[in-house]
């Protein structure tokens, strides 16, 4: 049985798992790749203390709603600075889709907007590289990238070399490419 300072300890370790920092917007970013293409799905969480310059950023019109038109226009906006290049080569992000939570969630800090974004590069056996760079802060941010491997089509995927910039807004990641 715990005493009352191992309540008091429990309760602290499970209060830090749960924190979210207030006054960021956490920004994670989720590179796919598959054959011929690169997939982003891109997690806006703005805490608490920040999030009404971001729902400001979103509701152009200021009505309190967040329309389908506000999303996309918000998203293009925010791909706009947000870069990949492969293999040297600067490629286009396409707008596939925007998530928006309830306003009232968004506001209170209590909401995540789905951004999700591809482009296309080619697939050709041996070592290539990606990278990836997030220059959106309309607010005190934290950032964090990652790449996840979907091979098909007769292609295989293997990370040989990953690095992330020193404050997580980049990601580089060389990679290798064999057919089946």
């Amino acid at each position: 049985m715990l005493k009352r300072g191992g309540w008091t300890f429990l309760a602290a370790l499970c209060g830090v798992a749960q924190a979210h920092p207030v006054d960021e917007l956490l920004q994670e970013a989720y590179l796919t790749l598959t054959p011929g293409a690169i997939r982003l799905e891109l997690d806006l969480a703005p805490g608490s203390q920040v999030a009404g310059a971001v729902v400001r950023a979103i509701d152009a019109d200021a009505d309190g709603q967040l329309s389908a038109a506000e999303a996309r226009t918000f998203a293009g906006r925010v791909l706009a600075q947000s870069s990949v290049t492969v293999g040297g080569k600067a490629m286009p992000w396409t707008l596939n889709q925007v998530i928006m939570p309830p306003y009232q969630h968004l506001l209170s800090g209590n909401g995540v907007v789905k951004i999700y974004a591809v482009t296309t590069r080619p697939d050709r056996a041996g070592a290539d590289t990606v990278a990836y760079q997030n220059r959106y802060q309309p607010v005190k941010s934290r950032w964090m990238a990652n790449i996840f491997l979907l091979p098909g089509a007769d292609w295989w995927y293997q990370v040989s070399r990953q690095q992330h910039s020193s404050d997580g807004q980049g990601l580089t990641v060389t990679y290798q490419v064999a057919r089946r």
